[in-house]
């Protein structure tokens, strides 16, 4: 029979806390009777720093090959203990820890239950630790620069948060402009700020200030395929041409002026564009763009209008091209937002002067369709205005509430009464959200009528003889509605959805990017090194925006340290490739993505890098060919027969 390596048993009275119910005294009197004879000490404060000395010294003058330590929890000292190990000249993982404070003295009321039950536990850990086989932590370096796919105010505030501590960034957009939602409502709720004044400072450092060197900021693109692990991604990215060099134009957009050809104004919700032409004004960078599916001289016919204005030779380049490249970082910040359900409901569809809440947000701009007045779409002013708060909400395509429409609802309300006197404002709700001490004040404030709805399918349209009216079916109210706004449901956005494809993160039941605990770690995603920020992780307002980019940048930069290497801990799960028998089952199990197929071996292959030794793919695994580092089944097994023998 081959000989059991040599054991040593630490038992901690963790300052008499653990004695008060186990008696160390019996439990090394039946450990002196142990066929493996483990030596043994009882230490009064084991993870003390004197005592961790002392322990350390008993340890090289035993030299045992397997060390055993009842105590607190794991989680608290497991690393403190296997530092003991490691500093005596064993292996760290030859170590296993038994938590008898927490789960045996704390909750066995008789003093001799909970010696027999501690007595049990030492027994199984004594078999386990037979079973450890010595693992080693791997050091591997890590890139410190950072992506941000999305540059709304959660990216914005992620990317200057990043830059000001040193970090190179890669900030991708793909709208020729940046700043998000935000940067094109007139006013944000509740203290009715402007919104492009807000993020001025931020966007005006982004692209002049002492962090802009730092900052690589790529407009009309997008992420096509990333690869890669924490520390180590590659992300491969699409530009589209802007067909305008941005170093020599000076955003005087004449050649707007004199484009020949219209397009409809897609950021505007009504009005038009020039084939050449800024988004809208104050839109940043302050440059045009082409729009190469109406541009005249893109197609093929005569035309140089813009090219005979510019002021400046080489401002517009025809011959720009798509740009392809590829970025290399440690982490990646997705703060690719959400939107505005785009479904109109069938009572409100094709019908006139009804807005969405996007396009009434940017009716009321200056920089809108109408210059900020309050007009229909014949240009006259509207006799009243219907404002259908939860128009999508709680029913069977969104069932949750997004918690910003009351809030929109609100300052809607007050503008329009502000921009024309003797308007009728009535706002038809169902639910009503108004959390917080600013809205609460608007809320008091808010001179609107308020009438209840059951449902869309509660309201109907009707013509009087004083104009339209949205008839509600279970109180029979009548609501004067000359101008109809929808406030519909937060719902994810498509750059947000193809991401999370992209990166293959997991989805909530709403369709955002499910975070690794909606609580805890709501700016984390399953996939380590990918960080969450602003709506893409559900819905928000600005003020969450600019404090998940301030979180979602502060997490990556405390596990991207310059100069510090990124421990891998060995206690993932490996795959014996000449028994994996093909069916990839843990590929489409793992919670982190750690796993895929190597064409090369024809068998699955486990990233330790992601690998958090959850254990799933080992279960699932039907040829067995899947084991747990420091979890096998021979560990388990024996301390199960430990425990029951």
């Amino acid at each position: 029979m081959n000989k059991q390596p040599k054991t040593a048993v630490i038992l901690c009275t963790c300052s008499g806390i653990i004695t008060e119910k186990i008696d160390w005294d019996t439990v090394r009197a039946q450990l002196a009777e142990h066929p493996d004879t483990p030596v043994v000490t009882t230490d009064e404060l084991a993870c003390g720093a004197e005592n961790l000395e002392k322990l350390a010294t008993w340890l090289k003058e035993e030299k045992p090959e397997r060390v055993v330590v009842a105590a607190c929890s794991p989680r608290e000292h497991e690393r403190t203990f296997r530092t003991l190990l490691a500093s005596a000249g064993i292996n760290p993982y030859y170590l296993q820890m038994i938590n008898v404070r927490e789960q045996v003295a704390w909750v066995t009321a008789d003093p001799a239950q909970a010696t027999r039950k501690a007595a049990r536990l030492i027994g199984a850990a004594l078999k386990r630790v037979q079973h450890h086989r010595p693992l080693v932590e791997r050091h591997v370096p890590v890139r410190t620069d950072v992506a941000v796919i999305g540059a709304g105010p959660a990216g914005i505030q992620a990317a200057l948060t990043l830059a000001r501590a040193g970090r190179m960034v890669t900030l991708i957009e793909r709208e020729p402009f940046f700043g998000g939602m935000p940067v094109r409502f007139e006013e944000l709720f509740p203290n009715l700020e402007c919104g492009p004044c807000l993020l001025e400072p931020g966007m005006g450092e982004l692209l002049h200030g002492p962090e802009s060197e730092r900052i690589k900021l790529l407009t009309l693109a997008e992420v096509t395929e990333v690869k890669g692990s924490f520390g180590n991604w590659q992300l491969s990215l699409r530009q589209q041409p802007r067909y305008v060099d941005p170093e020599l134009c000076i955003g005087c957009m004449v050649c707007a002026a004199v484009c020949p050809e219209r397009r409809e104004n897609p950021w505007n919700c009504g009005g038009e564009l020039a084939a050449v032409d800024g988004p809208f004004v104050g839109a940043l960078p302050n440059l045009p763009h082409v729009d190469a599916g109406r541009c005249l001289k893109l197609n093929g016919q005569e035309c140089g209008a813009c090219l005979a204005e510019c002021p400046l030779e080489g401002a517009l380049d025809f011959d720009d091209t798509i740009r392809d490249s590829v970025v290399e970082v440690g982490a990646i910040i997705v703060a690719t937002g959400a939107e505005e359900l785009p479904v109109v409901p069938p009572t409100f569809a094709s019908k006139d002067n009804v807005f969405s809440a996007y396009a009434f947000e940017r009716l009321l701009a200056m920089t809108g369709p109408s210059g900020g007045e309050l007009v229909k779409g014949d240009g006259s002013a509207p006799a009243s205005l219907a404002i259908v708060q939860c128009a999508g909400s709680f029913d069977d395509a969104v069932t949750y509430c997004s918690g910003t429409c009351c809030q929109a609802a609100l300052k809607y309300a007050h503008i329009a009464g502000a921009k024309q006197e003797g308007l009728t404002v009535t706002r038809l709700i169902r639910e009503q959200v108004v959390p917080g001490i600013n809205a609460a004040r608007l809320f008091s404030h808010d001179h609107s009528h308020v009438v209840r709805y059951d449902g869309l399918g509660d309201l109907t349209l009707a013509e009087t003889p004083n104009g339209r009216v949205i008839v509600c079916g279970s109180n029979g109210a009548e609501v004067p509605a000359d101008m109809i706004v929808l406030c519909g449901p937060t719902v994810p956005g498509s750059g947000t959805t193809q991401t999370a494809r992209l990166l293959e993160l997991g989805l909530d039941d709403a369709g955002f990017i499910a975070p690794i605990h909606a609580l805890s770690g709501s700016f984390l995603s399953p996939l380590k090194g990918v960080y969450l920020a602003g709506t893409c992780r559900g819905p928000g307002d600005i003020r969450e925006a600019f404090a998940s980019g301030t979180a979602a940048a502060g997490v990556a930069l405390s596990e991207l340290v310059e100069g510090r290497d990124l421990t891998v801990d060995p206690q993932v799960a490996v795959v014996d490739a000449e028994q994996c028998a093909g069916c990839k089952s843990c590929i489409r199990v793992c919670p982190y993505k750690a796993i895929s197929w190597d064409e090369g071996t024809k068998a699955a292959d486990i990233s330790d890098i992601l690998c958090r030794g959850c254990g799933t793919c080992v279960a699932v695994c039907p040829a067995g060919a899947i084991t747990a580092q420091g979890f096998s089944r021979a560990m388990l097994r024996a301390e199960i027969e430990g425990v029951v023998s």
